[in-house]
């Protein structure tokens, strides 16, 4: 989409963020999640998508334990502006953040997202199969960034999530 300039996300950018989250989803949650994560220091990091001096998509990335291994990355949540879906801003958020943690070695990052859209960016179940999580299931995927561990395990999840 022309005219949308692709950022890491800053302080100033929380109202704007949460207004966001709160009418992708049409409901607070997700905006809660964010401010939870913030809060409890469990952000990798956060990208946002400006268009007009207005935030019109964000995606934030977290630590996400595996008992007794090294550490993986968590995916989510990530909104796109209702007005602005479906015209590639989310995949181009996915992409910057895919290619930035490729670039920092992270092993493997996990997401709960929607069957038919992550799998183009090389998310799957069976990535995610040897994994123990209470969201197990046809939506939890991951995708590998780089061979090696971790190969299996129990994930822990921020408290945020509430799915320990």
């Amino acid at each position: 989409m022309d005219g949308v300039k692709y950022r890491i996300a800053v302080q100033t950018d929380k109202p704007a963020i949460a207004d966001l989250n709160t009418r992708a989803f049409g409901q607070p949650d997700e905006a809660r999640i964010v401010t939870q994560l913030e809060e409890a220091g469990d952000v990798l990091i956060q990208f946002v998508a400006e268009m007009e001096d207005r935030i019109v998509g964000h995606i934030l990335f977290y630590p996400l334990g595996v008992r007794g291994k090294l550490s993986a990355v968590g995916l989510g949540p990530m909104s796109v502006d209702p007005s602005t879906q479906r015209s590639g801003v989310g995949s181009q958020l996915v992409r910057i953040g895919l290619k930035t943690l490729q670039d920092s070695g992270a092993p493997i990052v996990f997401v709960l997202g929607h069957e038919n859209f992550y799998p183009r960016f090389g998310f799957s179940v069976a990535a995610a199969s040897e994994f123990e999580t209470p969201v197990k299931g046809p939506h939890f995927m991951a995708v590998r960034m780089r061979h090696g561990p971790p190969m299996s395990g129990e994930l822990i999840f921020p408290a945020a999530f509430g799915v320990n």
